[in-house]
């Protein structure tokens, strides 16, 4: 191997030298040249060095290669850092097509970096990860006129396996546990109904969802006779899939309803109403700009989604503010102020609400719209109860901002599927990027009772909490969101869970991680002896921030 090394030409920070293997046992070795760490650069030429290591392995048609944890001894590199940057580019190559590395392995013997590792790959559980798919495809017809079953697996996509050795068969199987927990409880299945498919040709189905099933690493079945899909993978890579699913059918399907929804609703036909909303064209809400909603729907395709570039933040009108000031008027405790874990430090008797601001972003507010039909969909199934039934039953009180009564704001709102208006506290440094990009829980803290999600409240009590640091309150105006939130099917959970949530428990046996069934609850809806409810979603299409109330403590 030195022998070889010695003919190659001298090298700079950033290059991959391979060799001869000499006496190991592999087919090649490669030599990588790194710098100490520096902060000011990142971590881009770590990346650079294993992307040529990865795309290289895979040139010379290696099936494997085994990576040490690089820069972690004397080049003085962050654990974390280098733990991170390698699983992240390491996955980047396992979803950049059908030629990449079978076995990706890190080979770590320091107890911290094998800790780092750990926790680096539990991160990960908000990207899209390919799911292992049949290994065969298969395009099934019924005998009878048009197709009645498409199922198309991806035969290209393989399994890439990561691979964590350590010296302690301890610590390899409590990694090896956690790895697997952690892929059950980020694998889903979801199943909703598009009747438009059968409007589309056999051929331009399978193409489609093959090409889906390939883009994001779901398996996906499909009914043509009944509209039936049924769509199985990572969670982010399904609610992604649904949403391609869903736009493909619309568009080739011609399925957009013509006929005013409310139509079948004053007939008394409420499955109808419910199958229209599923199918109606997204339009923005009508009090929203006019010529932004005109722009929208003469974009509102799949191929031309607006971009924040369309961001706008509008005051409202005189009766929708009155309407909110209502709201937190009407939801404020003042007995309830400084109680509780995150109310340290506060003593002040109410808000007063100085100004109420729009969020019209119409790119986020399609994502919202087509999650929002998803559930229209299966409340036409009646896979969906309304929290005011649930209500009827004694199991959960309605949701105070819906109990008001509060008409002008009750109208724009589909009890339907849950959907309310619930406060959500945040600092003000963060207000604009929530209203480019939305609320997002993977960025959130893991210290929330219910796992890290998407916390939204019914009361401005509880929210006003979290608009400054409960170790440092400061004075001056605040913040805090009014948000569309989409319950769905919520769950009750009358009890702390015992282990942090990462997505709601199944909906068929309440596990919190069930590997015998692939229906999850939408939402979770706390019923416990705290001060306050919590109502916590782990999807960012759930929820909607369309307002944003500024206001002073007094």
């Amino acid at each position: 191997m030195q022998g070889d090394l010695s003919t190659k030409s001298p090298a700079t920070f950033g290059d991959v030298i391979p060799s001869v293997p000499g006496r190991l046992k592999c087919k090649e070795v490669y030599h990588v040249v790194m710098p100490q760490y520096n902060h000011r650069y990142g971590t881009k030429i770590l990346e650079e060095v294993l992307t040529k290591c990865f795309d290289d392995a895979t040139a010379a048609n290696h099936s494997a290669i085994a990576v040490p944890s690089l820069g972690c001894g004397n080049l003085r590199w962050p654990m974390a850092t280098v733990a991170q940057c390698m699983i992240d580019t390491a996955t980047k190559h396992a979803q950049s097509g059908s030629n990449h590395l079978k076995f990706i392995n890190f080979v770590v013997f320091d107890q911290a970096v094998h800790t780092a590792f750990i926790n680096a790959m539990s991160q990960r559980t908000g990207a899209k990860s390919k799911q292992p798919s049949p290994a065969s495809v298969s395009h099934d017809h019924s005998s009878t006129a048009g197709a009645s079953y498409i199922k198309a697996s991806n035969a290209q996509t393989e399994e890439v396996t990561f691979t964590i050795y350590t010296s302690d068969n301890q610590a390899a199987k409590k990694c090896q546990d956690r790895i697997q927990r952690m892929v059950k409880e980020n694998t889903t299945q979801k199943t909703f109904y598009e009747p438009q498919l059968e409007n589309i040709d056999q051929p331009t189905i399978f193409t489609k969802v093959t090409q889906i099933e390939k883009s994001f690493g779901v398996s996906i079945d499909i009914d043509i006779k009944t509209g039936k899909v049924s769509i199985q993978g990572n969670t982010n890579a399904v609610n992604d899939a649904t949403f391609e699913i869903m736009q493909f059918t619309r568009k080739e399907g011609g399925g957009h309803s013509e006929v005013d929804p409310k139509s079948y609703l004053r007939a008394g036909n409420k499955q109808k109403y419910l199958l229209a909303l599923a199918n109606e064209k997204i339009k923005l809400p009508d009090y929203w700009t006019e010529s932004l909603r005109k722009q929208f729907s003469e974009k509102n395709h799949p191929d031309a989604l607006l971009g924040t570039e369309s961001l706008n933040t509008v005051a409202v009108e005189a009766k929708i503010h009155q309407a909110f000031v209502d709201m937190v008027e009407k939801t404020w405790r003042s007995d309830l102020v400084g109680q509780g874990r995150d109310a340290a430090g506060l003593s002040h008797t109410c808000l007063k609400v100085t100004g109420i601001q729009r969020v019209e972003n119409p790119s986020l507010f399609k994502k919202y719209a087509t999650k929002r039909q998803e559930l229209f969909n299966r409340a036409a199934n009646k896979d969906i109860t309304t929290l005011s039934q649930l209500n009827v039953n004694g199991a959960v009180n309605e949701v105070t901002t819906k109990a008001l009564g509060i008409p002008e704001l009750d109208a724009i709102l589909y009890s339907e599927v849950n959907e309310y208006f619930l406060f959500h506290g945040t600092k003000p440094d963060v207000t604009t990027t929530i209203m480019a990009n939305g609320l997002d829980f993977r960025l959130g803290s893991e210290v929330g009772m219910f796992g890290k999600g998407i916390y939204c409240a019914e009361s401005a009590t509880k929210a006003d909490q979290y608009a400054d640091d409960k170790n440092g309150r400061t004075t001056g105006e605040k913040k805090m969101f009014i948000c569309r939130v989409l319950l769905g099917k919520p769950y009750v959970c009358t009890t702390v869970p015992k282990e942090k949530l990462q997505r709601p428990p199944c909906s068929v046996c309440k596990k919190t991680v069930c590997t015998d069934h692939h229906q999850q609850f939408d939402s979770v809806v706390s019923k416990t002896s705290n001060l306050f409810r919590e109502f916590v979603v782990y999807d960012l299409t759930q929820c909607y921030p369309e307002f944003l109330i500024t206001y002073q403590r007094v």
